[in-house]
């Protein structure tokens, strides 16, 4: 890293003078301080992906079609291919933040599985399990990430304690009444519990002055 004697300031990257002075610099240089680009996905691959989707759908649909007294089988699976490409999009989109994509993919599998549910005729299938099992997967992922890549804390903290808070929306349903199978729920709401109070407990300052960043007050 490149030094300045007079100025007592360290540089990055490979300048020949001091940016303030002008003055010779001493030391190494060091690497440039560019900004990390995220690799860009194939287009090509996108295509021929969006090319077999389409033909799947096409098929499904012309097979649906031939046989009128299956039923409209076709929309579920059409559906469930736009669902799979949604979720495609958003990952590729927010891929510059992993744990960001975590909480993104967390919100929309959620109001999805929502969805599904209530077109279907809501059997209650999203409130029962989807909801209780998929939040503490997407708690932990975001914490086995952060703690794998090393991320700072305002790489992170900030998203894990919106999945936590989302962690507590299954006790709502159970405290409305809403719930044929209860205990998914329950646990779901107890370690959501449990992970806000070690946050709190551990890591209360860094909370408290991440959220007031995030808010803006």
């Amino acid at each position: 890293m490149r030094y300045c004697e007079q100025c007592k300031v360290q540089l990055t990257g490979a300048p020949d003078r001091c940016p303030l002075c002008q003055g010779p610099l001493a030391g190494e240089p060091g690497e440039p301080s560019y900004p990390q680009v995220p690799p860009q996905p194939s287009r090509l691959a996108i295509r021929w992906a969006a090319l077999v989707t389409v033909a799947a759908g096409a098929v499904c649909g012309v097979v649906n079609l031939s046989v009128p007294s299956s039923g409209l089988w076709c929309l579920f699976v059409i559906a469930g291919l736009a669902t799979t490409w949604l979720l495609l999009w958003v990952a590729l989109r927010k891929r510059g933040s992993p744990t960001k994509v975590i909480l993104w993919q967390l919100g929309l599998v959620c109001a999805l599985s929502l969805l599904w549910d209530v077109c279907t005729g809501f059997h209650g299938w999203s409130v029962n399990f989807v909801l209780p099992i998929f939040i503490p997967c997407m708690q932990l992922a975001i914490a086995v990430t952060a703690k794998i890549l090393r991320l700072r804390k305002e790489e992170y903290l900030f998203y894990l304690v919106l999945s936590i808070a989302a962690g507590l929306l299954p006790l709502l349903s159970l405290v409305c009444g809403l719930l044929q199978v209860v205990y998914p729920s329950g646990i779901c709401g107890g370690i959501s519990v449990i992970g806000l109070a070690a946050l709190v407990l551990f890591r209360g300052s860094e909370l408290k002055e991440e959220v007031v960043r995030r808010v803006h007050f």
